[in-house]
């Protein structure tokens, strides 16, 4: 494990003596909250929606534009506080709200 983040979500850790606590916790909760339980809008979407909502999310496709460049194949959640993205590790699963499966 790094020394800033956990190995495979790549959470935020709090370090001894850091200010503002709240933040690095706080960014830990939205990612959890993308990935606990995931459930996608879509699967394989290159282009962010216009509108999403909090809580919605989508599995990114390989050619990933706008503010999804660089995030290929990862969880994009939607949060109060922009988008948030996790990316794929082994044993990660999401229901995939349009197929009506895992």
């Amino acid at each position: 494990m790094s020394e800033d983040q956990t190995p495979r979500l790549r959470l935020p850790v709090l370090h001894i003596g850091q200010t503002a606590k709240e933040q690095t916790h706080n960014e830990a909760l939205a990612l959890i909250d993308i990935v606990a339980a995931a459930a996608v809008e879509a699967i394989g979407i290159d282009e962010p929606p216009v509108d999403p909502q909090p809580g919605q999310c989508w599995i990114v496709g390989a050619a990933p534009a706008g503010e999804w460049v660089g995030n290929a194949h990862a969880i994009a959640g939607w949060t109060d506080g922009g988008w948030r993205f996790v990316a794929a590790t082994p044993g990660l699963s999401a229901w995939s709200i349009a197929d009506g499966r895992r």
